[in-house]
């Protein structure tokens, strides 16, 4: 992953301390997933109060004044305690608590960073707590639903043939969006069957796919073959120019393929706690799960296998049948 592949904000500030930030982790080894998920966070907090903050506060009654240095748009050492909580506040009304969670603990650690270096005297975000709330289960997706959202890919366009080889690797894989979108060329082994997964902590685990997403991948390799940027080592790439294709096109593609197939609000995580549900519900091995997932703790078991806990649950009742017994 170069520097042109990880996302940037419009302020040269931002990008200046987003690439000085870059090299020191790159120089303590951090992997590529964790420094795309850093990088992204930052730069949405850039982006949110370059452009999304006077309108924002303007919905929430406090006025477009509330915040009348605007310094911090243009350059990070200038954010205060308030940007970051009207930013974690945006993040669970336009995505969810556990997102605003993510991108807290993600930009903490680029204040952290500059607090260290001396280029802040002090953190923004110190005494402040991070989001809380209940725990919602991920809605998991039913056969229908996967069988809608693969009939979207029907066609024998490139993006057809890339869209569905993407969705079908994250189906079976159970992969993380980022560690399918950054998957290399020679991450796909296709004697064995089988993809190298790089996930959280630089952590590396073989996972084998299916017979029809093997299919999937050979098309789209074939088509790949013949691409301006076939040459290029990552294995996903863009529809023009050469270019490889970013975890955020992911992102986007997974959303409009979703509404194609009259999915709301769908997303990579979905397919993965499917994966998670459909494997707990069929009784399988859980060591294997968590082998599977890349899962060291335990406590993901029960995170990713509540919603298969709770059809079980409701099986059970329907079987012992208990208000009839009255």
């Amino acid at each position: 992953m170069t520097k042109q592949d990880l996302p940037r904000p419009a302020a040269s500030v931002w990008c200046s301390y987003l690439d000085e930030w870059d090299r020191s982790l790159r120089a303590r080894n951090r992997p590529q997933t964790t420094r795309y998920n850093y990088q992204l966070a930052v730069t949405q907090l850039a982006e949110f109060l370059r452009v999304d903050l006077p309108g924002y506060l303007v919905s929430c009654g406090a006025g477009s004044d509330a915040l009348s240095d605007d310094d911090a748009a243009e350059d990070p050492t200038d954010v205060a305690k308030a940007h970051v909580e009207w930013f974690v506040a945006w993040m669970i009304e336009t995505r969810s608590v556990s997102t605003a969670l993510n991108k807290y603990k993600c930009v903490q650690q680029f204040f952290n960073y500059l607090v260290q270096e001396e280029e802040m005297a002090r953190h923004p975000m110190e005494r402040m707590s991070q989001p809380d709330g209940s725990t919602k289960l991920v809605p998991v997706l039913s056969n229908d639903e996967v069988a809608a959202l693969v009939a979207t890919c029907s066609g024998k366009s490139f993006i057809d043939r890339r869209d569905l080889a993407i969705i079908r690797l994250l189906f079976d894989t159970g992969g993380r969006l980022s560690e399918v979108a950054l998957l290399p060329l020679d991450g796909v082994d296709q004697k064995r069957d089988c993809v190298l997964l790089h996930g959280k902590g630089d952590k590396q685990r073989v996972v084998p796919f299916g017979p029809k997403t093997g299919q999937a991948l050979v098309r789209y390799l074939r088509a790949r073959a013949k691409h301006a940027g076939s040459k290029l080592p990552e294995l996903w790439l863009a529809e023009r120019g050469g270019r490889a294709f970013s975890p955020n096109g992911v992102k986007l593609m997974l959303r409009r393929r979703g509404r194609m197939a009259g999915i709301e609000n769908m997303h990579a995580h979905r397919l993965r706690h499917t994966l998670a549900h459909e494997w707990q519900l069929a009784g399988g091995n859980e060591g294997d799960l968590m082998a599977v997932m890349g899962w060291s703790s335990r406590e993901m078991l029960r995170h990713y296998g509540a919603s298969a806990a709770e059809v079980r649950a409701q099986e059970a009742h329907r079987s012992l049948d208990l208000g009839s017994r009255v």
